[in-house]
């Protein structure tokens, strides 16, 4: 988590209370910005991969696509889509392969390896996902339903299968997180790096598992929903709620962090160190995490309002 992110649009987005709706997103795990070069070939793929994807909208299309010349778009859609992720896992594997013989061989860094070597885990699970996508689209005509609601097809529960693999990821990522967490302490300790970049990592850390909380909290009401120990209204208001604790959880932590960075920033800037730019970029970024802190904040009291 970079202390000069721009804050993520979904803060400033109304809520919306139909029962079939869907608007927060979990943030994946990205390499700092700057410190690894990306190859073009990977580029390029990843850009296809992301404008393929972003032609899907989420809604209940069971009238829209069933047995119709849809439904075989949508099918030559997600085929093309599962072709596309599997080359693209074919070529982070073949990436990790190099990166792990330039490593030993001195030619790169710890950092840019460990991010290669994560690259072929991260695809492989992106692949998963296609592939749930594709075998839900073909058994039941419609497009994939995340909403814990959502019913069994085929006697297979693909909303709980794709919160098995957002588990999963979390998992790999916290435990990528927690083994550097030595090494940048160690950076910190001899004066090379920083302490905002250890406060930002450690942040990433409880960012992470506060994500995966929510999806066992998650997983745990889809279970009881299938059992029929919740009704599907039930369901969707505490799956908001939730989410909404998730996210205030991660606002306030959040905010805790760039307040101790602001002060360090504000100390360094009273010794001449940094300009009056870098403070004011920071102060812009807290301000826009505490607005988004007073939504989740809110967003809790309705919904708890709401039971």
């Amino acid at each position: 988590m970079s202390e000069l992110t721009e804050p993520d649009g979904r803060f400033v987005e109304r809520l919306d209370w139909q029962l079939a709706s869907e608007y927060r997103r979990l943030n994946r795990l990205k390499p700092s910005a700057g410190k690894i070069a990306v190859p073009r070939r990977m580029v390029a793929l990843t850009l296809l991969i992301g404008v393929l994807l972003a032609g899907v909208t989420v809604i209940k299309a069971a009238d829209y696509i069933k047995d119709s010349w849809r439904k075989k778009i949508e099918i030559a859609r997600v085929e093309t889509e599962v072709k596309l992720k599997t080359a693209y896992l074919k070529f982070t594997r073949e990436m990790a392969a190099t990166a792990e013989t330039r490593f030993s061989s001195g030619v790169i860094g710890e950092e840019e390896y460990q991010y290669w070597k994560r690259q072929p885990e991260m695809a492989a699970s992106a692949l998963d996902r296609s592939l749930l996508n594709r075998d839900e689209v073909k058994a039941s005509g419609e497009l994939p339903r995340n909403e814990l609601y959502a019913p069994v097809v085929g006697g297979r529960d693909f909303v709980g299968e794709r919160l098995e693999l957002e588990r999963k990821e979390l998992e790999l990522d916290l435990e990528a997180l927690k083994r550097s967490l030595g090494r940048f302490e160690k950076l910190v300790e001899v004066g090379v790096a920083p302490k905002d970049q250890l406060d930002a990592h450690q942040a990433d850390i409880a960012d992470r598992m506060a994500s995966l909380d929510k999806v066992q909290t998650r997983l745990a009401l889809r279970k009881r929903f299938l059992t029929g120990e919740i009704t599907a209204q039930k369901a969707d208001i505490e799956d908001r709620i939730t989410i909404a604790a998730g996210d205030l959880r991660q606002a306030r932590s959040r905010v805790d962090s760039l307040k101790g960075q602001l002060e360090r920033l504000q100390y360094r800037e009273t010794l001449g160190l940094i300009s009056n730019t870098e403070v004011q970029r920071l102060r812009y970024v807290l301000d826009a995490a505490q607005a988004e802190l007073s939504l989740a904040a809110m967003e809790m009291d309705v919904l708890n309002k709401a039971k």
